[in-house]
């Protein structure tokens, strides 16, 4: 019975460590939470990447494929030689390596297909940026773009137009595999997963003509969309008339406020040209 009750002793003993175990060692606390550290030479080399990938993009702009094709060697040779811990986990890594071989294969067919080329290299500089930037990410701008996809999607759903319905989710479809990099590079796996999988319903309920279905799943895409751009869970892009309340009333106690204050200042100047006081400095003779 003693014995029994000395391990009960050691094993609360343990438990009670375990708390101090965790602050005092970093390693345990990196396990526990998930989280590894970003070491500043990543920083260091995300920015170096960042600034060619830039570079490379203005060349992309102005149709030099020469020195593209240049850029293209300088990002290959940083990415292999760097290390973005603590920047991104193994999907990012994987997403920007793709998003670079997928450029490399653009550029070789630049003159043929100058679009797909340009949206290579818009692909990767956001995926660049995401790397440096985590509030104010290049990607995080087509929010409104996609929220408007989704938009035209519910309102040609209700007016059972199935090819409109299908431009529409097309347009999605597009918009979300330019930005896809940066959000695998930002955005849990399991967040990306969710709204690819989304993405993937919808897109088999338009290829069937299924309207009254898309209408029904489309707030859930608006939902998942707003916390993969980190809005409130049901903000939308842009505020609706209905919200403006009133807007007559408003425009009614301005226009009355503005009145008074000309009227206020029309009888300060009236006042002041009647006991006007001599002028401080005497005139010249």
């Amino acid at each position: 019975m003693f014995r029994t009750f000395r391990k009960l002793l050691l094993v609360l003993s343990a438990l009670l460590l375990l708390p101090a175990i965790s602050i005092s060692d970093p390693i345990w606390a990196d396990l526990v939470s998930g989280e590894t550290e970003t070491s500043p030479a990543a920083s260091i080399q995300a920015k170096a990447l960042n600034k060619e990938v830039e570079q490379l993009y203005r060349h992309v702009e102005e149709g030099n494929v020469q020195a593209v094709l240049e850029d293209t060697r300088r990002v290959s040779s940083l990415f292999e030689s760097s290390s973005f811990q603590g920047l991104t986990g193994v999907e990012g890594i994987h997403a920007l390596a793709e998003s670079i071989l997928e450029m490399k294969e653009a550029t070789a067919r630049a003159v043929q297909e100058p679009q797909h080329w340009m949206r290579s290299a818009g692909k990767l500089r956001m995926a660049s940026d995401s790397l440096i930037h985590s509030r104010d990410a290049l990607w995080l701008q087509y929010f409104k773009v996609i929220r408007e996809d989704l938009r035209v999607m519910g309102q040609y759903a209700a007016q059972q137009d199935k090819p409109g319905m299908k431009r529409a989710y097309d347009s999605l479809e597009e918009h979300y595999e330019l930005i896809r990099p940066s959000i695998v590079i930002q955005r849990k796996p399991e967040d990306v997963n969710m709204i690819e999988s989304w993405i993937s319903y919808a897109g088999g309920l338009v290829a069937s003509g299924e309207t009254s279905e898309v209408q029904r799943v489309l707030p859930q895409g608006e939902e998942m969309m707003n916390m993969l751009f980190g809005k409130k869970k049901d903000e939308p892009a842009l505020a609706p008339l209905a919200e403006v309340r009133e807007p007559w009333t408003w425009q009614l106690v301005i226009g009355a406020f503005i009145l008074a204050a000309l009227t206020f200042v029309g009888y300060r100047k009236y006042r002041g040209q009647q006991y006007s006081s001599k002028p401080m400095f005497p005139r010249k003779l």
